[in-house]
């Protein structure tokens, strides 16, 4: 029985991005982010990949995404980057994954967990730069809270970070400029210089990293060949699209002239057509607005989605592809001979960003590791 939908990553391409980003921030670690299921293209898949092609570290968005992680058998370091809860504390301890910290109750509850078990932890500190979300304020009052942490002997402070809010190049800068201050004041209170990690993909695109070099680097959309959402990818570095996303001609009938297609009859055609039912709809992860604008691939040719895009299935114009047959390739995101749908594509028709499309393809589909010798499913 043909796959409804198959989810395949493209190593080849996740290799490449991982150069790209290597070309941008030159000698630094790579903490490559994994969060909301690795942007749509399988948490445990997608940290494998990166891990076997030379990322140092993986970053993650919750204690779940990192548990995970270490249950799929993943040695790498992990870091949380969002607020950890005290009664998750010990097991990230146990299990050796790195909290952020942003507060001085979150370093207590973190250090008590640390007692009990014997270990020292490693963690992150957060500082807040404009984001206003999480992290100590670059304040005189943040920086005698992070003192006060020095005192907690079971902690070890890995690193000093932040999220930047900017979303072009100035703003980006200035962010880096106020951390970079906020650090100098850390490490006066901590009596050492841990790393720092600071630019994320839109950062590293707007070539931050020849401006400051900073010890690691922080990527999600670029690893995965997305511009990031608000600055251009850079030109000329060899960006690849990862994940491509097909499915199958289920049905093919001729219609008429004036026959009505989808709910609420919101195509009707003006003169006689083939249509063809793809078995994907937006329980999927296909957005609904793409019915009327958006389109797929079939033979290498572009078919137009009409009607509506239903929960389990959407319906395309196949007339100027004859060829067109039950059980034919359907490519929704990914290339089909010289053409090519991507993620940006869809959000484009969408409003949206390519990261907003692409974690809302289902989990559930398996991930299909398409290496350079043979296909390897794995799990999502």
């Amino acid at each position: 029985m043909a796959e409804r939908i198959r989810v395949c990553l493209d190593e080849a391409a996740i290799r490449d991005n991982i150069r790209a980003v290597r070309h941008l921030s030159g000698t630094a670690q790579v903490m490559g982010v994994v969060k909301a299921n690795a942007y749509g293209h399988g948490l445990v898949p997608a940290a494998r990949l990166l891990v076997h092609h030379g990322v140092h570290q993986l970053a993650v968005a919750t204690p779940e995404e990192a548990c995970v992680l270490r249950e799929a058998g993943l040695r790498a370091p992990i870091t949380v980057l969002s607020p950890t809860s005290a009664s998750a504390m010990a097991e990230l301890v146990a299990r050796r994954v790195r909290p952020s910290l942003s507060t001085l109750a979150a370093a207590r509850d973190l250090h008590r967990a640390a007692v009990r078990l014997g270990r020292r932890a490693p963690v992150h500190l957060e500082v807040d730069t404009g984001l206003g979300r999480y992290g100590w304020a670059p304040t005189p009052a943040g920086v005698a809270q992070i003192e006060r942490l020095t005192m907690l002997d079971h902690l070890v402070v890995a690193s000093v970070y932040t999220h930047l809010g900017g979303t072009c190049r100035d703003s980006l800068a200035d962010g880096l400029q106020r951390f970079q201050r906020m650090y100098e004041k850390v490490v006066e209170v901590l009596g050492h210089r841990p790393a720092r990690h600071a630019l994320a993909s839109s950062a590293l695109a707007a070539g931050l990293h020849n401006d400051t070099p900073l010890e690691m680097v922080r990527p999600g959309a670029l690893l995965y060949g997305l511009a990031p959402a608000y600055a251009a990818a850079p030109l000329g570095i060899g960006l690849r699209s990862v994940l491509s996303l097909t499915s199958h001609i289920a049905h093919v009938s001729e219609m008429p002239a004036g026959a009505s297609i989808g709910y609420d009859a919101t195509y009707r055609t003006l003169e006689p057509v083939v249509v063809a039912v793809v078995p994907a709809g937006f329980a999927d992860g296909i957005p609904r607005v793409l019915a009327g604008a958006g389109r797929v691939l079939i033979h290498g040719c572009h078919a137009p989605i009409i009607g509506t895009v239903g929960m389990s299935h959407l319906t395309v114009d196949v007339t100027d592809i004859p060829q067109a047959a039950l059980g034919d390739a359907v490519t929704l995101i990914g290339a089909q001979g010289v053409r090519a749908i991507d993620a940006q594509e869809w959000a484009r028709l969408a409003g949206t960003i390519n990261s907003d499309v692409l974690t809302r393809v289902a989990p559930t589909f398996p991930r299909t590791v398409i290496t350079p010798h043979a296909p390897m499913e794995l799990s999502a």
